[in-house]
């Protein structure tokens, strides 16, 4: 809905988060017709999303302005990675289950969750002279208090939500999902447009975690009853941990921007940063249901590998000719459009837009193969990639951003597409993947991605 979503199924190329529906299949089975529709449910969800997110972004930045939407992107990006560090892979435990969970098992969960969140909570409010000493400003602090409240909110969710998984409900599912962001969105919305500054968002928020909660819970007729078994606990936690170690890792790229652009170019840089992410993110949201897929798909070729490297090779030629013109279509137009939607103060997010764009564009060769490997058993290279992904992010920013200013954080994200090649090295070992096509798009693609920067350089320059 907002700079960052709360259940961030969409931060990493093949999500295990947006994978957790087709978990629930065995692998060997052929995809059902209610799970395929179910897929189709949750596309159409995750594309209404889009638009209802891109369209309360765009009333944020026009009524709250910059400074006060980077004070939220400021607080809301460390809460977000704190809410998917606490649901543990815990959700995803319950959904793959091979027998169904009883009123035990759901407790125990509830348990563990709320009090995983709460020692997080806790932490992160503890830590808070250390984030106010880092950006030596105080600013941030109310709605950061206010929105680490959130984290159980949406921990919690994820105990009825895999309930309604299990049974397959994935039409109730899109529903809640999309009403509880659309809520959210008039809530912010109202307050926006009654001047209430960064505080409109924070309310949104809360009230899209809120009516999440409380309507998934009814729809999977589960009132939430804490129990707790010990056994139960250790194993959920054992494997839920190991399955979304590499998610989480490359969940911390999102505390580059408030960190480190918060810290030494400040709120409004940081939301310009945040506009333009959202912007090339919220086109790029194609790789979510080519993620979600290709677990499913691929697992079913992995005895058959010719036809595992076919399948893998079209899927990603298919991504990268559907993605790319969206892409460059926003590089071309954006200039006159944004200006005239979000005003003129917003224009530094076009400098920053070709550089994201650019790295979610190369990120769509390479999500599908990160599922790929995830098929046959090399998720460990994926998340030694992601780590690598992340290091080179940070230190890039760290040491351009002063220099170039906002277009230093810009140049980090190309840079830190060079942690791609331990995934491309991975792969390779096992079946041989061919960049012909790919190539060939995207050396069209990525230029066109820049044609307005330079454009613009060179009148400058004559």
């Amino acid at each position: 809905m907002l700079a960052v979503e709360m259940c961030p199924q969409a931060s990493a190329p093949g999500a295990l988060h947006s994978l957790r529906p087709l978990l629930s299949s065995k692998i060997g089975e052929p995809l059902s017709g209610e799970t395929m529709r179910g897929g189709l449910y949750l596309a159409g969800r995750y594309a209404l999303g889009v638009v209802v997110s891109l369209g309360n972004m765009l009333v944020m930045t026009w009524w709250i302005g910059p400074h006060a939407y980077g004070i939220f992107v400021t607080a809301i990006s460390i809460v977000a990675l704190l809410a998917a560090i606490a649901r543990s892979g815990i959700d995803t435990y319950l959904v793959r289950r091979g027998t169904a969970p009883g009123e035990l098992v759901y407790g125990t969960a509830a348990t563990v969750l709320m009090a995983i969140s709460l020692a997080l909570g806790g932490m992160a409010a503890a830590g808070t002279p250390v984030l106010i000493h880092w950006y030596g400003s105080r600013e941030f602090t109310g709605p950061y208090f206010i929105l680490l409240l959130t984290i159980p909110l949406a921990a919690l969710t994820g105990v009825p939500m895999a309930k309604l998984e299990r049974v397959l409900d994935f039409r109730r599912v899109a529903a809640i999902e999309l009403s509880g962001q659309s809520f959210g969105l008039v809530v912010s919305g109202l307050l926006a447009f009654c001047r209430m500054g960064v505080w409109a968002p924070v309310a949104g928020q809360i009230a899209w975690q809120l009516f999440t909660l409380v309507a998934t819970a009814r729809s999977a007729s589960m009132p939430l009853r804490f129990r707790f078994d010990p056994d139960v606990a250790r194993e959920m936690l054992s494997y839920g941990i190991g399955l979304t170690a590499s998610l989480r890792v490359w969940q911390l790229r999102t505390l580059v921007n408030p960190l480190l652009v918060g810290r030494f170019a400040g709120a409004e840089a940081v939301a310009f940063v945040a506009l333009a992410v959202r912007i090339a993110e919220a086109l790029g949201t194609i790789r979510l249901a080519a993620g979600r897929m290709a677990i499913a798909s691929l697992a079913r070729l992995q005895s058959r590998r010719e036809d595992f490297r076919k399948a893998l090779q079209q899927a990603l030629y298919l991504q990268v000719i559907t993605l790319g013109p969206l892409l460059c279509a926003f590089a071309l137009l954006g200039p006159a459009i944004l200006p005239r939607i979000a005003g003129v103060r917003w224009t530094p997010s076009l400098t920053l837009y070709p550089f994201i764009a650019a790295g979610v564009l190369v990120n769509s060769v390479y999500n599908l193969q990160a599922s790929a490997l995830f098929v046959i058993g090399k998720q460990w290279l994926v998340l030694q990639s992601y780590l690598v992904h992340v290091a080179l992010l940070a230190a890039a920013t760290l040491i351009l951003l002063p220099r170039c200013g906002i277009a230093g954080y810009g140049w980090a994200e190309l840079i830190a597409c060079c942690c791609y090649f331990i995934i491309h090295q991975g792969l390779r070992s096992e079946i041989a993947i061919s960049y012909r096509q790919l190539g060939a798009c995207m050396a069209v693609s990525l230029p066109t991605l820049f044609l307005f920067p330079l454009f613009g350089m060179l009148r400058r320059i004559l």
